[in-house]
């Protein structure tokens, strides 16, 4: 019997843009998104923490949450710490370290087992020694102090090979990756490798869509990482979730989330025949 997989979307995606943000916690929309999310055939989202005053570190909006996923039986399948896209984690304080900590293993109490997305990539990834040690110092304390709970991966546009050296390290053994096929796309890697390397490493999937030289996310097609993705499902034995984080404007958001849904299902069900 195959493992059933999540499907789950980025939240925003079903919201118009918070300001010139693309990406960002749908603060006057994030209730309604849950309702339209169940509407369209979702049942998974991913949580995102755009700054530290997000409503999931809170004790009472927690609670209003946790009633608006159980009313329309939505899962959380991942927290991504989004607000590391302009604050890289290797820049972290070690109050703002502590304080987050302390507030994720709060949430892994309420929410159980979720997938924490750490990104280190574009603005906010490695481009020298010198903040690599200061990543790994982190990195180290921050898996030492979250909650057992959680599955820790990272999503890095750092080489495979450099990603695999440092995640094969003793002190981070079980920190995996997300993989991010638009941007496996955008910065000309190529995705057998990630399989060929790191298949046991990869906890999550983000689906979109991008060309080579560092293109904006497009609507999804039939693409040669798109299709290798799902031929290849079977060989990720420690996938927790496959997200669309896929492109959306902000006239047409629910119709293009509707449109590139039905094509990944399409897919997963071609390939579980």
């Amino acid at each position: 019997m195959k493992k059933k997989i999540k499907i789950s979307f980025v939240q925003g995606r079903l919201s118009k843009q918070i300001g010139s943000n693309f990406q960002y916690f749908p603060i006057d929309n994030w209730q309604n998104e849950i309702k339209e999310a169940k509407k369209i055939g979702l049942n998974n989202i991913e949580w995102i923490i755009s700054d530290f005053s997000n409503p999931i570190f809170n004790d009472e909006f927690a609670k209003l949450i946790i009633g608006y996923l159980k009313k329309f039986n939505i899962k959380i399948s991942s927290l991504s710490l989004d607000f590391l896209m302009k604050q890289p984690f290797y820049s972290l304080k070690i109050d703002d370290l502590k304080w987050l900590i302390q507030k994720l293993n709060l949430v892994s109490r309420k929410f159980g087992t979720l997938r924490i997305n750490i990104p280190i990539e574009e603005e906010s990834r490695v481009f020298r020694h010198e903040q690599m040690i200061k990543l790994e110092k982190n990195l180290k304390y921050f898996k030492k102090k979250i909650s057992k709970v959680f599955l820790i991966s990272i999503e890095t546009d750092i080489s495979p090979d450099n990603l695999l050296k440092l995640l094969t390290k003793k002190s981070f053994k079980g920190i995996g990756i997300n993989l991010d096929i638009g941007n496996i796309e955008a910065n000309g890697y190529n995705i057998e490798i990630y399989f060929k390397k790191l298949k046991n490493l990869i906890f999550g999937v983000h689906i979109k869509n991008r060309n080579i030289l560092f293109s904006k996310s497009k609507m999804l097609k039939n693409k040669k990482n798109l299709n290798y993705i799902f031929k290849n499902l079977n060989v990720l034995k420690k996938l927790n979730d496959i997200t669309l984080q896929t492109y959306k404007d902000n006239k047409n958001f629910k119709n293009q989330l509707i449109k590139n849904l039905k094509l990944v299902n399409l897919k997963l069900n071609n390939e579980r025949i």
